[in-house]
């Protein structure tokens, strides 16, 4: 949002809003650019995020699966270990 502005701000300074013409200018062209970088980087964090909660929510119920196998187990503890 404060790129956008900038780009307004610097459009409006220069009196040129029109981003091929060649006087148009190298910071709102950089500002309009970076603006650009940051919501797709912003786009790729949500899905990197969306896919770890989709595995985060396997993997928990792969968990709840495991829990009845575990709990028929006995616990391994030195006391329960034989000698060799």
């Amino acid at each position: 949002m404060i790129a956008q502005l900038e780009v307004a701000a610097e459009e409006d300074c220069t009196r040129i809003k029109d981003p091929s013409h060649p006087a148009y200018s190298m910071f709102a062209k950089a500002a309009a650019k970076r603006r650009q970088n940051l919501l797709v980087s912003g786009e790729h964090t949500r899905s990197l995020l969306d896919v770890a909660k989709r595995e985060l929510g396997e993997v928990a119920a792969q968990l709840l699966d495991l829990e009845p196998i575990n709990s028929n187990q006995p616990s391994l503890t030195p006391q329960s270990i034989p000698a060799a």
